[in-house]
């Protein structure tokens, strides 16, 4: 039986090619849609997933309560909690410490003058491979760490230093601003690990036994590790601890919280008074989703369970729109297969076999289907890994979770793409069949029309969102410090290089005529875990009260390079002295002293770390996001005092010359600073890292509102081949009484118009809808314009048209006599 289900399958794929292929490539594009959505979103579900105690592990993080009531979340501790943990409750485990300290660490190897500057980089405890997944390559796992000054690299960490030279026995002197402070540590190489998978939080390309910083620390060394109150030698770090099965956490919060609080008493007089102290822990499960991981791999790719809910909706829209394009095309050819139904009935055929007849062609279809999309996604998944910041290959598709998956996509596509048409051909019957009465009720025919106005709501409601995504996107880069960003070279200088022979640098950069400015600020945009910037101001002639302020340190010539715009006074003057004691405001600063403009001008201005300093206000400019657009433009100061440490060089580059003069100023820099890392990157590379999860969701929403148009023409296309196949005969009647060409066009025409009007109807106020509830978590954000509704109902509705134009001018000019004798 089930062989000559499979021959009539075969043989009615071969006879109707066009159908077939059809039907394969629009099954095949909803398939790879949502093979590349799962893809991604079991990837974000199962982040952390390889690690080795995965259900019961956490990480200890603190907050401090300044105050004023902030609350400043860390994802780090003292050392000192692990260690009581440790040795003080027996539902731990195991427990270790990472110094994961930020700002780049320069590595050197000597021999052949590479220099590397990264923060992939962690300092970490002998034995830390018993909590965090660790895969090592080369090296023996127990010894690897045997001595004080050893290190391990990643596969992609050996090949920036090395190259293709063999990096075990190798030595690479360290340095650092804070973790060896500023001094050189020598470290052998004694293993190299395989590169960490992308969903994992932890993933350096440098892993250095904690126990080198010994020759940096000495005698307080242990201090370092384990100091049990505030001060210069105490670190901070990422403390793990694994507990027992089943054990609580809540006990464990309680012991934290008592620490914290004896912790700040001892420090009374390192920390202001009416502050609080806090400590937390984060399940390994949640540490991708959860808001206070500020410091994940140094990068900006928290998960949020809100978009992959979205993302596996839009799979599962795009999989039933494809399903729709089956279903409209197999009751488009309906009437080529009646008699083959008649005369299976009629020699005694049930109607449960027919069923299972067609049943079984859709599965067919779906599995030729699945074999092209598995080429689709093999042809794109290097572009989508770009898009989606991965990294997976053909074989992420062999894991028993995705296999699963595929399993079931192809059986629910299966299952909706077959059942209409099954039950639905599988229903005529064969006396009127046979004398070619097939009955087409209206109630098949509504629900044709409504599957292909699904699609449209689909496609629409897509468009209209990824437009709005779009011009959201657009905003968010075009703020003022990012202008000109794609010229702005950034260059890492602080902990760096030597302030004392900046000087001579900038002179020799701007020996080039077509560069115009050079200066130096704090590091920008700030993301959330960058460094505190905050400071408290005095307005002694204005107001009585501490101003809790944001202040960039920046040279004199920092507002004409990124071209502010100033709404009141002037700017810093190269070499005007008095403008050391000047500072300027942003009009959120005005703002907030809630004075007129001219009264704020000329005022002085104390900053309480800095008592021995009066500032005058010499300008005014307009606010400039100088962080995130998800939060408020705050008031902020601009010093002309730079920072000790968060210092970097910006260049205006020319346009069109960015190699040329890349290379140019590499040569100068290595000139001024030997031995100084060329640490370089552009503005506008900056605020991409910053928006990376909107740009990311906003170039997937792309990618799947082409493939859900796509899908959808294929529906449109069914949906013409169907009406001017049940039509023929009508439209030949209409020609015989005189119906010109332009009516039978208005005829077909009116079918498809009426279709779009219902989908945009009910997509432009859902669409307008969910773009509005993204939208509000931003604090500047655009206004939804009408034009972007009107744009995309012009635009799919001439697609329409040009779809089906060939169906609609195929029966215009057909011969009223064949149609007439067609049925």
């Amino acid at each position: 039986m089930f062989r000559n289900y499979l021959l009539i399958a075969l043989r009615n794929f071969k006879r109707q090619k066009l159908f077939s292929l059809l039907n394969i490539f629009g099954l095949s594009l909803g398939l790879a849609s949502a093979i590349l959505i799962f893809l991604y979103v079991s990837d974000e579900l199962r982040y952390d997933t390889m690690q080795p105690h995965f259900k019961d592990t956490y990480r200890i993080g603190t907050t401090f309560i300044n105050p004023g009531g902030q609350r400043f979340d860390n994802t780090v501790s003292p050392g000192y909690f692990m260690r009581y943990l440790k040795d003080n409750r027996s539902d731990v485990l195991y427990s270790t410490r990472i110094d994961n300290i930020g700002y780049p660490t320069s590595l050197n190897y000597k021999p052949t003058d590479k220099i590397v500057l990264t923060e992939k980089i962690v300092w970490a405890e002998p034995g830390f491979n018993k909590i965090l997944y660790f895969d090592l390559l080369r090296g023996n796992r127990e010894q690897m760490f045997g001595n004080y000054n050893s290190m391990v690299i990643s596969e992609t960490g050996a090949r920036n230093i090395f190259g293709k030279e063999d990096p075990i026995g190798k030595v690479i002197s360290l340095k650092h601003v804070f973790a060896t402070q500023g001094k050189e540590v020598n470290a052998m190489v004694t293993g190299i690990y395989h590169d960490y998978p992308s969903n994992s939080h932890f993933k350096p390309d440098y892993i250095i036994n904690m126990n080198a910083l010994h020759t940096v620390y000495g005698e307080h060394f242990n201090e370092y590790l384990e100091g049990d109150h505030f001060s210069q030698y105490e670190e901070f770090f990422e403390n793990y601890i694994v507990l027992r099965p089943g054990a609580d956490i809540k006990p464990i919060q309680a012991v934290l919280n008592t620490l914290a609080a004896q912790m700040l008493k001892s420090s009374a007089g390192n920390v202001p008074a009416g502050s609080k102290f806090e400590g937390f822990t984060i399940r390994l499960s949640d540490i991708h989703f959860d808001s206070k991981s500020l410091w994940e791999d140094n990068s900006n790719t928290h998960g949020d369970r809100v978009y992959l809910t979205i993302f596996s909706v839009i799979a599962v829209m795009i999989m039933v729109i494809a399903c729709i394009n089956y279903t409209n095309l197999a009751t488009a050819r309906s009437v080529k297969r009646a008699k083959e139904v008649g005369l299976r009935k009629s020699f005694g055929s049930m109607r449960f076999e027919i069923a299972t007849q067609f049943f079984l062609e859709s599965f067919l279809m779906t599995i030729c289907a699945l074999l092209m999309s598995v080429l689709l996604v093999f042809i794109f998944l290097h572009p989508f890994n770009q898009v989606a910041h991965k990294s997976f290959s053909m074989e992420s598709l062999l894991d028993p979770y995705m296999l699963t998956m595929i399993g079931i996509i192809v059986l629910f596509m299966t299952f909706i793409a077959g059942f209409y048409p099954a039950l639905y051909l599988s229903a005529f019957q064969p006396v009127k069949v046979l004398k070619g009465q097939i009955i087409k009720g209206k109630g098949a025919e509504f629900l044709r029309k409504t599957l292909v106005t699904i699609q449209y709501t689909v496609s629409l409601g897509l468009i209209i969102y990824t437009l709005i995504v779009i011009q959201q996107m657009d905003q968010l880069k075009t703020t003022k410090l990012n202008e000109q960003g794609s010229q702005l070279m950034a260059i890492r200088f602080g902990g760096i290089a030597q302030q004392e022979r900046f000087e001579t640098f900038k002179r020799s950069v701007l020996e080039d005529p077509q560069i115009e400015h050079v200066t130096m600020a704090n590091h920008l945009p700030r993301l959330d875990y960058f460094g505190f910037i905050g400071r408290t101001f005095k307005f002694p002639a204005l107001a009585d009260k501490d101003m809790q302020w944001n202040q960039l340190s920046v040279e004199y010539d920092f507002p004409k390079t990124f071209n502010l715009e100033f709404i009141n006074g002037r700017d810093f003057q190269m070499g005007n002295l008095n403008d050391s004691n000047s500072l300027i405001l942003n009009e959120a600063a005005i703002q907030a002293l809630n004075k007129p403009i001219g009264d704020v001008m000329g005022t002085m201005v104390k900053d309480t770390r800095d008592t021995n300093r009066l500032y005058r206000v010499i300008g005014v400019v307009k606010n400039f996001p100088f962080r995130s657009m998800h939060q408020p433009i705050e008031p902020l100061v601009l010093n002309p005092h730079l920072d000790q440490i968060d210092k970097i060089t910006y260049i205006k580059l020319p346009a069109g010359k960015f190699q040329e003069k890349i290379a140019d100023i590499e040569k100068k820099w290595k000139d001024s600073f030997p031995g100084a890392g060329f640490d370089h990157w552009f503005v506008s590379d900056e605020f991409n890292r910053m928006y990376q999860v909107e740009t990311t969701i906003s170039s997937l929403a792309k990618i799947f509102a082409v493939l859900a148009i796509l899908i959808t023409i294929l529906g449109v296309l069914s949906l013409a081949s169907y009406t001017a196949e049940q039509r023929t005969k009508e439209i030949g009647i209409r020609k015989v009484l005189g119906a010109g060409d332009k009516q039978v066009v208005a005829l077909f025409a009116s079918i498809f118009v009426r279709i779009f009007i219902v989908a945009s109807l009910i997509a432009i106020p859902v669409s307008w809808y969910f773009a509005y509830k993204w939208l509000q978590g931003f604090v500047y954000r655009i206004t939804i314009s009408p034009l972007i509704f009107i744009f995309s109902l012009i635009g799919l509705l001439v697609v329409t048209l040009l779809t089906v134009s060939y169906e609609i001018w195929k029966s215009a000019k057909a011969n009223p006599v064949t149609a007439l004798r067609t049925e």
